[in-house]
């Protein structure tokens, strides 16, 4: 009987190892490919969201420009009309103090 492992020779035991290792890093490199695959799908879709999110932040970079230029504008609108009633205000005054205004007209200053 040679000698080797449960009874095998040394051949036998080195041929069942290298098949035992021919399997292996085929399941592993099976196991290899299809973990890289999905991790490719995974980093395609993340690639695909980013650049929906930067196309977002995008457009609402340029809404909030648009807004605020329109703030401006009003902004400029209202300062205009306040000055506007600022004159109204000033010439009540001087028609009240023409005519010789009442005290309840001197609630609207």
């Amino acid at each position: 009987m040679p000698h080797g492992f449960w009874g095998l020779g040394w051949g036998e035991v080195v041929s069942l190892i290298t098949l035992v290792m021919v399997v292996a890093n085929y399941f592993k490199s099976s196991v290899s490919k299809t973990a890289h695959e999905s991790s490719r799908k995974d980093l395609e879709d993340l690639n695909t969201k980013l650049t929906d999110f930067k196309i977002n932040v995008s457009e609402l970079s340029q809404l909030l420009r648009q807004v605020n230029k329109d703030i401006e504008g009003i902004d400029k609108r209202v300062g205009k009309l306040e000055e506007e009633i600022d004159k109204v205000h000033v010439q009540m005054a001087e028609l009240k103090a023409r005519i010789g205004g009442s005290k309840h007209d001197e609630d609207y200053h």
